[in-house]
Order: structure tokens, then C-alpha cells, then sequence
């Protein structure tokens, strides 16, 4: 009978996070109660209960903080952190730099990094206008209709296609004109 994880998952200690994982996966398909369709009821118990350690194990090998407390509980010496990749360990690389100067610190990630944005221009603000226009038809729409005029929702439905062809214009100006700005 095993009496540590490990051993109930036939691999030694210093197994790796993706053997573990394998392990763990084929055992449950062999185990899994599920797959357990033509047998005894004294099989599928001992499955039933076969798969209950599995999961008690994985779930203390599959998660690393878990698994360090249970091989400090074993007794064993914590293991050795080992750049990014070597043996399953998700731990930092030892060649690690940060990018840039000053990404390293907390307190520098407020800061724009890349210079102030630009200051805005009324002709930014020209942009909304289609919006202001779909929804001044929407509401006038509305509004005819609570009141009974067709002069008023005539407007509203000519609003619309005055809107649709602002939000084609209006960025084409916008854009244009920043360019004449720029040149």
C-alpha cells in the first residue's frame, strides 16, 4: 500500500509538475469509476475509493505551495529554484531584466510611458457629433410620436441619414485636418 503521494502515483520526490501530471491522468483513466462499467460492485468500490487518494494526491502535488508544504511535512528540504522551464518549476528565469528602466518599480507603472497624450482639439470633439445626431432623432422620433406630428418625425427620420453620413465624414475631417496641422 502507498503511504505518501509520490508513491501512490509511482514516481519518486523530485518528480516534475508535468510527470506528475501524467501520471495522475493516466491512474484516473484506469480508475475513474466511470469507466468502470461491467464490474463487481466490490471492483467499483475499490475504484471508488482508489480514485478518491488519486484526487487527494493531485490535489496536493498539482498545486506547488500545497506540494511544498507536504514535502516539508515529509520532511524533505525544500527544492532548489530553478530558472524558468528546467523541470517543471514556473519559477522567475535567473537571467531576468526588466525592459526598461524603472519598469522594475511599482510606483512608476501611474506614469505614461510613453510621453503625455496629445492635447485635444475642438475637431476631436467633431467626432461625436453623428452620435448626437442618432440619438436627437431617436429622441424626436419618440417624442412625435407621444405628440401625433408628422413634421416632427419627418425630421427625425431625415436626421438619420444626415447622422450616417457624419460618421463617415466627420473622422475623414478630423483626420485630414491633422495632417494639414502636422504638414
Amino acid at each position: 500500500m502507498a503511504t505518501t503521494h509520490y508513491e501512490l502515483l509511482g514516481l519518486p520526490a523530485d518528480a516534475s509538475q508535468d510527470e506528475i501530471r501524467a501520471a495522475y491522468r493516466a491512474l484516473a483513466r484506469r480508475h475513474h469509476p466511470d469507466t468502470q462499467h461491467d464490474v463487481d460492485p466490490a471492483t467499483a468500490d475499490r475504484s471508488r475509493h482508489t480514485m478518491a487518494a488519486l484526487n487527494a494526491a493531485w490535489a496536493i502535488l498539482g498545486d506547488p505551495v500545497r506540494r511544498e508544504a507536504y514535502d516539508t511535512e515529509l520532511g524533505r528540504p525544500a527544492p532548489v529554484a530553478r530558472p524558468m522551464g528546467t523541470n517543471g518549476y514556473r519559477g522567475p528565469s535567473w537571467d531576468w531584466q526588466p525592459l526598461h528602466e524603472g519598469f522594475d518599480d511599482p510606483d512608476d507603472l501611474d506614469e505614461e510611458p510613453y510621453g503625455d497624450p496629445p492635447p485635444r482639439r475642438p475637431s476631436d470633439s467633431m467626432v461625436m457629433t453623428p452620435v448626437l445626431l442618432v440619438l436627437l432623432a431617436v429622441g424626436l422620433f419618440f417624442f412625435s410620436t407621444m405628440v401625433g406630428s408628422a413634421g416632427l418625425r419627418t425630421i427625425a427620420i431625415l436626421l438619420l441619414p444626415i447622422a450616417g453620413i457624419g460618421f463617415v465624414a466627420a473622422p475623414l475631417f478630423v483626420m485630414v485636418r491633422g495632417r494639414s496641422r502636422e504638414g
